[in-house]
């Protein structure tokens, strides 16, 4: 069965066979309810959650959100081919969510998400946003990058009761945030829009410099060896392409190392080259790691290939990081 097929029949009200045995379903009061009989069962008793279900938003190839007469909106997340977690949520008609884009200079940032200490874009937002709103505000964002990356595409989602216009609402954002954020763009989504929980893939770009450093441009690139084997570097970029244990090119530890890289490729631009990541997710520092040893094996510099380095699956020979300026978040899929 594939997860198509499972919500297709989800819409009729069965939920026989289309449920995952670790199935879960968060109710509006929070409570949860465990398990596929579990879960079948409650639907079974409620065959109001499926009066007028239609769907109104492919949230993505793995996430769906249905409405019913009632105005209840049911997401559905994918597992395994199967339903595995549902959220039920009754949404306050004042409330809206707003799906934003922005892009910003890393340079002065201790990252994106909020830090004990430091400056951080998703403080800045959040005061910007509860200043707006006249209350607290959380933002969520897509990605939480390191000190001193860039972003030309980061999405985030916040809540408010505001019924400003689009243009109206970039344009208060706009003059609330500070020089080193922009607004891209921003729309009106459906209260169950997750920024992180949603993302279907993310490109990254990281810039390679060849020639004399810039002052200028010491923080958005890398400047490298001149004799560093371009070559030599594309090939590598292949080798992470497909689904792989990337715990080799994470900073911590992480019970989970598996992603997906559907794109990996270089761009030539004369002095510049443009290295570009395409994946489902990235592990903490996976990506400088990842160029890092790229650029130590492309210099002659390291006898072991990426393959080889994905094999032992240990941060042994995976020491060198590239610096943060020369990584760039470019967009975010949904």
């Amino acid at each position: 069965m594939t997860f198509a097929e499972a919500l297709s029949r989800f819409q009729t009200g069965n939920p026989d066979g289309i449920l995952h045995p670790e199935a879960g379903l968060r109710l509006p009061d929070k409570v949860l309810i465990r398990g596929e009989t579990a879960v079948a069962e409650y639907f079974r008793g409620h065959p109001e959650l499926f009066s007028g279900l239609v769907p109104i938003s492919p949230d993505s190839e793995v996430t769906v959100t249905f409405k019913n007469n009632g105005g209840a909106l049911i997401k559905i997340f994918a597992y395994e081919g199967k339903i595995g977690k549902i959220v039920e949520f009754r949404p306050d008609d004042i409330r809206q969510r707003l799906k934003l884009t922005i892009e910003y200079d890393g340079t002065d940032f201790s990252g994106f998400q909020i830090q004990p200490e430091g400056r951080t874009v998703q403080d800045e937002l959040q005061k910007a946003v509860s200043l707006i709103n006249g209350a607290p505000t959380a933002v969520t964002g897509a990605s939480r990058t390191d000190a001193g990356v860039h972003a030309l595409g980061q999405v985030v989602h916040f809540d408010t009761k505001h019924l400003f216009t689009e243009d109206k609402w970039v344009q208060i954002l706009r003059h609330a945030l500070p020089p080193d954020i922009g607004v891209v763009s921003l729309e009106y989504t459906h209260p169950l829009f997750h920024a992180r929980y949603d993302v279907e893939w993310k490109e990254y770009r990281y810039i390679l410099h060849f020639g004399s450093p810039s002052a200028f441009l010491r923080n958005r690139e890398w400047t490298v060896d001149p004799s560093l084997n371009r070559s030599r570097l594309a090939q590598e970029m292949q080798k992470i392409v497909g689904t792989h244990d990337f715990s080799a090119f994470c900073k911590g530890a992480n019970p989970d190392g598996v992603r997906t890289i559907f794109q990996a490729e270089t761009a030539d631009f004369g002095d510049r080259l443009h290295l570009r990541f395409v994946g489902d997710g990235f592990l903490h520092n996976m990506i400088r790691l990842l160029v890092g040893s790229m650029v130590e094996i492309a210099s002659g510099r390291s006898e072991l290939d990426i393959t080889a380095l994905l094999s032992d699956r240990s941060r042994r020979h995976t020491r060198f990081l590239a610096p943060a300026g020369g990584l760039y978040l470019v967009s975010v899929h949904y």
